[in-house]
Parts: structure tokens; sequence; C-alpha cells
């Protein structure tokens, strides 16, 4: 069996192998309209090019409460329970003027409250009185799974914002800070349990997690935080990308009259972001 220091090692090598994306790059879920996570369903609203942080994240909110109107076929949402669970802020967005600012806010929505929004929402037919669990089946289910493997957890929620090894118990720890996420990892890169952190706190098996926290707290083991080896990755591949990418433009456009090249900068600045999607092979 590896030991926990080994894991440690395996974990951030293989995390560079997958092109870990810059520190600053935007969390999963703002590239979700929505998914269904526990027994909630979460709903991303959007504002982009925003005036201002305040403008930007009453405009992300109003964009969410329009998602969850058109999710349940309602034409009012007074008094439905709603909480935000995360906002994330781009200050400085690419395909916006100066001094504007996109936000995105993730808002948490009870699954049973959303049923029963949607029967209230208005006279149908009776087959159709509650499509919303029909929905909610369909709709993409990011919650975590005991025995997922590692790899899996990385291709759901991508990278986490840190990495903490315990080797007196042989775990690994990601935080997804920018969701309120936690995972826990044995020996093996199996996730062991899952903590959804926030206003409605959810996890894998509270009971279990707070005993076994309990019996840690005993421990006398030093704890490794990998989040400064982890941010180094970070940048040195996210510098790589810049120079592969100077590299494409160079060879693509080498005997291209003067005329016809791309503004400068241009073709870089598309390459880059290319590759910062385009995760690496193994």
């Amino acid at each position: 069996m590896r030991s926990p220091l080994a894991a440690v090692i395996v974990c951030l090598t293989v995390s560079a192998a997958m092109a870990s994306m810059p520190a600053d790059t935007r969390p999963f879920w703002t590239e979700q309209a929505l998914f269904h996570f526990g027994d909630d369903v979460f709903f991303t609203g959007r504002a982009s090019c925003a005036p201002s942080v305040e403008d930007g994240r009453q405009r992300a909110f109003v964009a969410a409460v329009q998602e969850i109107k058109n999710f349940t076929r309602a034409q009012e949402i007074s008094g439905f329970p709603l909480t935000t669970q995360m906002i994330f802020e781009d200050p400085h967005p690419s395909d916006c003027a100066a001094g504007s600012v996109t936000v995105w806010r993730l808002v948490r929505a009870p699954q049973a409250a959303l049923e029963s929004l949607a029967k209230r929402s208005g006279p149908r037919r009776q087959e159709d009185l509650s499509p919303i669990v029909a929905q909610i089946r369909a709709i993409r289910n990011l919650t975590p799974r005991i025995g997922m493997l590692r790899d899996e957890v990385w291709h759901r929620y991508g990278l986490p914002r840190s990495i903490l090894a315990y080797p007196d118990r042989g775990e690994l720890v990601w935080d997804y800070s920018q969701f309120g996420l936690t995972v826990v990892f044995n020996q093996e890169d199996v996730l062991t349990r899952w903590r959804l952190h926030g206003p409605n706190p959810r996890s894998s098996d509270d009971k279990a997690t707070d005993a076994q926290e309990k019996v840690h707290g005993e421990q006398t083991l030093p704890t490794i935080d990998l989040t400064a080896r982890l941010q180094q990755l970070e940048e040195q591949l996210d510098l790589d990308r810049q120079h592969q990418a100077q590299r494409y433009c160079a060879l693509r456009f080498a005997n291209v009259p003067d005329q016809y090249r791309p503004k400068e900068g241009s073709c870089e600045q598309r390459e880059y972001e290319r590759l910062k999607t385009t995760p690496r092979p193994y």
C-alpha cells in the first residue's frame, strides 16, 4: 500500500499532467445553467459587462430567479426559499469594455420546494401536474458518490483551490472553496466522504463525519499544506500555454503578408483561451 506522502506526490503529478487551470479560472458551476446536488437544485445567474460589482450581483440574482421561473413555469416566486451559495466576479472580462465586471451568482433551491412551486404555477393537464420531477431527473446530478476515484472528481469539479494531506490518517482533502465543497480521499485515491458548506450544509454522513473529526483531533502528526505547490504548478502550466500559443501563431502566420495578419496579440489570446479549456493527455 502506498504511503500518504506517496499519494500526495502522485496526486500532484497527475494534476500537472491534466493541465490545471490558472488560479483565477472560473469555478465549474459558472459553466452550468442548473444542476442537481443532494436535496437541492442550483441555478446560475450571469450578469455580463456590468458597470459595477453591486449592479452585477443584483443582475446575476435576477437572472438566476428567471432560470427558476423558466424551470418551474411559475410567474412569481415570492416567498420562495432561495439562498446564495456563492458569487464569482471577473473584474477584467476580455469581451467587455474597460471598467466593466462580469458576475456569476449561484442560487440554491430545495428540491421539495421546487416541486411544490411547479404544482402551484397554474392549471395544467393531469399528466403535467409534476413536470419538475422529470426535469430534476433529467438535469445533471453533480452530487459526489462515495467510492468515486480522484480522476472522476477532477473531471466533475475541476481543480481544487487547495489540497491538504494528513499522513497520520492517510487522507487527502480537496477543498473547492469557490463552491463550498470539501471531498476526502483515502490512500487508494477513493472518495470516502464529502461536505457541502453554506447556509444549509450537506454531507455524505454528518454523524459519521463528526465522529471522524473527533478522533482526528486527538492525532499529533502535522498536516501538510500542498496549496503553495499546487499554485506553482498552476503558474507553470499557464506559462507553458502562453508559450505554446505564441509558437503556434508564429508558425501559422509565418508566410502571411502583413496586411492579412490578425491584429497583434489576437491570435495568441484566442489560442491561449483554447488551450485553457483543452485537457492535456495523461
